[in-house]
């Protein structure tokens, strides 16, 4: 097993972690109440202040070094350390392109750099018209709108186009763009069970029947991106037809990486009528550039959202260098090269799958450049993410509320620069770690259940005492004066 090492070895993780609370969710100090604004917050470092002091919380790590396939990184803590990167979601690794490189450097010479204006106020450029152009090229749709970033693009369709008398159905693990979005735009909304279309169906069946005029949208995801899976998306759109009812895909994870030519999941499964079909993305997993955008053969549609999304009025345009970064890499996914990387990366899936697999991981989800890993035991999870980090192999633990509570796992993201060495690599790194770090946990909460068995049995003692002495006071008070 090679080892990257830390360029802080005596900063390393101390394996002998002591447990001091066994709350693993941060979200019962979600809603805190009291008239102090800063003082109400501060219960919060009950949970977080021992985590952090003990090195398990891996929050704001961060890159020291273009994020390719090997990279320096700064945790929370300012350790700095090298390694294999499966960290960054650059799916088809991207980032160091260099005509991608040449392209932003040539747009920052012709634009300077600036934080240009709101797109209806003189903020686009002619590389942000080219990337409308080229995006309505690439999917085949009739117009595009885009965004400052995914995140805005998932929020802004949604809370532009819905209304607080409209109804949205959705499944219950899409993104929080997109839940965000519709809690925003109307209280009628419905989350149906992961992937059921039979749940689906019900649920439009029942809106519909109850309310025979009003607007329905179905939001689902292209490739949910901590399951890495998806739904029929050729049997859904089926269901909102039947129904009178709109469908929005939400392809972020898709895009670019999964289908014959990277349009996505859609492709992959052959829906073709997107007669009442919006489809949204962002370029931060396979263009290198924070990007968002909404496609629809509506001209109607986006152009309604251009004064009624907010998120899209009242935000700064895309700038040049990012509009010219994305085209780059959009023009090296609709070549042969494109082809060879989707190509390799679902290879370098199957391998890790096959490897992991047979030392009995368990690896949910269908072939995609994410790979979730399951651990299950947060704490486990949270051990096994730090001690890869000291044996050079840059990762993301995920948990609740991210996902279900007992599903915690690594989200493994593969590109397909990574070689044989890194997948192995990886594999008897996560062997050896997972193993150490269930020991660790064990060892710890053995000694926690001792401590607390030992304060019960003092806290006994204690209540006995005090008993006896209750008692003994009783009986002074029952002598006879003399």
């Amino acid at each position: 097993m090679q080892k990257y090492p830390s360029l802080n070895p005596s900063q390393e993780f101390d394996r002998s972690i002591t447990i001091t609370n066994l709350k693993l969710s941060h979200l019962e100090y979600k809603n805190v109440e009291g008239k102090n604004l800063f003082e109400r917050v501060k219960g919060f470092q009950n949970l977080v202040g021992s985590l952090r002091k003990q090195k398990i919380i891996l929050y704001e790590r961060r890159n020291m070094s273009p994020p390719a396939q090997e990279c320096y990184g700064m945790d929370d803590y300012g350790d700095i350390f090298y390694g294999i990167n499966f960290a960054s979601a650059d799916y088809l690794g991207l980032c160091t392109n260099e005509q991608a490189k040449e392209a932003a450097a040539t747009a920052a010479q012709e634009y300077s750099v600036n934080s240009c204006g709101a797109p209806l106020a003189f903020g686009a450029s002619k590389y942000y018209m080219q990337l409308k152009e080229e995006l309505k090229d690439y999917w085949g749709m009739n117009e595009v709108i885009l965004y400052s970033a995914g995140w805005l693009a998932g929020f802004g369709v949604i809370k532009g186009l819905i209304r607080p008398y409209d109804f949205v159905i959705m499944d219950e693990l899409c993104h929080n763009c997109l839940t965000e979005g519709a809690f925003a735009a109307t209280k009628n909304v419905s989350r149906v069970p992961h992937l059921s279309l039979e749940a689906m169906e019900k649920k439009l069946s029942e809106t519909r029947t109850a309310n025979p005029d009003a607007c329905i949208l179905v939001v689902t995801e292209g490739l949910f991106s901590m399951d890495s899976d998806y739904t029929d998306l050729v049997a859904l759109q089926k269901l909102t037809m039947k129904y009178e009812a709109f469908l929005l895909i939400d392809c972020a994870h898709d895009f670019g990486c999964m289908g014959k030519s990277g349009k996505g999941v859609f492709e992959q499964q052959g829906l073709q009528d997107f007669s009442n079909v919006l489809l949204m993305s962002g370029g931060s997993k396979c263009l290198s550039t924070n990007v968002g955008w909404v496609a629809c053969n509506s001209f109607e549609v986006i152009d309604y959202l251009k004064f009624f999304s907010s998120a899209y009025m009242f935000t700064n345009s895309v700038n040049p260098v990012q509009c010219a970064t994305a085209l780059a890499q959009l023009r090296i996914l609709k070549s042969e090269v494109g082809n060879r990387l989707r190509v390799k990366v679902l290879e370098n899936y199957h391998y890790m799958k096959k490897e992991l697999n047979a030392r009995g991981y368990q690896i949910i989800g269908y072939p995609s450049p994410i790979l979730p890993l399951l651990i299950g035991n947060e704490l486990v999870c949270r051990v096994v993410t730090r001690l890869m980090i000291d044996e050079g192999i840059h990762c993301n633990g995920i948990e609740y509320p991210i996902v279900r509570m007992g599903q915690a796992r690594l989200r493994v993201n593969l590109q397909p620069q990574h070689t044989k060495e890194h997948l192995d690599t990886f594999i008897e790194t996560f062997h050896f770690c997972f193993v150490k770090a269930t020991k660790i946990v064990e060892e710890s909460l053995e000694k926690y259940q001792l401590a607390l068995e030992q304060q019960e049995q003092a806290q006994e003692t204690k209540d006995n005492q005090n008993k006896a002495n209750f008692n003994d006071n009783r009986m002074e008070l029952k002598k006879p004066n003399l």
